[in-house]
């Protein structure tokens, strides 16, 4: 009878922990995404909207070890870019925190109502605070987040309201 208590208990933990651990994988892992978006830039000479020319590269999900339920979101841009992340997971939504990088975004070419940023210009760059969330749909994340920010070493010119979506499908 005792035996038989233990064997059960042992099962009921290597399943409960079989459990978490395949819980943490689905999101875990590697990814790669495309994230597009429009920005608004206010100076001097007033307000401009700009598409951002799609970017693309690899993300990485890792389990933060240090903190139960939170992730570490790596994302590596195709052109050298690169800024980290932490969010948080319930169910199939994600809780992106607020995180700070930099991202040079000037010289356009003007189309009908929008301008497109064809070509980033390194002496231009714009510190950003940005947040948001996002779904799991299986092997896809679809997150959306909003960036604001300002021009360095010219604080009057402002990056406000953008919004920007990141695609993801696990490699």
């Amino acid at each position: 009878m005792r035996k038989n208590l233990i064997v059960g208990i042992i099962c009921f933990l290597s399943l409960a922990l079989l459990s978490c651990q395949q819980e943490s994988t689905r999101i875990t892992g590697d990814y790669s995404y495309k994230l597009s978006g429009e920005v608004k830039l206010t100076d001097a000479d007033g307000e401009v909207t700009y598409r951002l020319l799609h970017r693309n590269g690899q993300m990485n999900i890792l389990k933060d070890k240090s903190d139960k339920g939170r992730y570490l979101i790596t994302m590596n841009e195709m052109n050298g870019g690169c800024y980290t992340m932490t969010a948080r997971l319930n169910g199939d939504n994600l809780t992106i925190d607020q995180h700070e990088f930099t991202a040079n975004i000037l010289s356009t070419n003007t189309i009908p109502d929008i301008e497109l940023i064809e070509e980033e210009d390194p002496s231009i760059v714009y510190r950003i605070t940005a947040s948001g969330g996002g779904t799991r749909n299986g092997h896809i994340l679809i997150i959306t987040e909003m960036w604001d920010g300002y021009q360095s070493g010219t604080p009057s010119a402002t990056l406000r309201g953008a919004e920007m979506t990141i695609i993801a499908e696990r490699n």
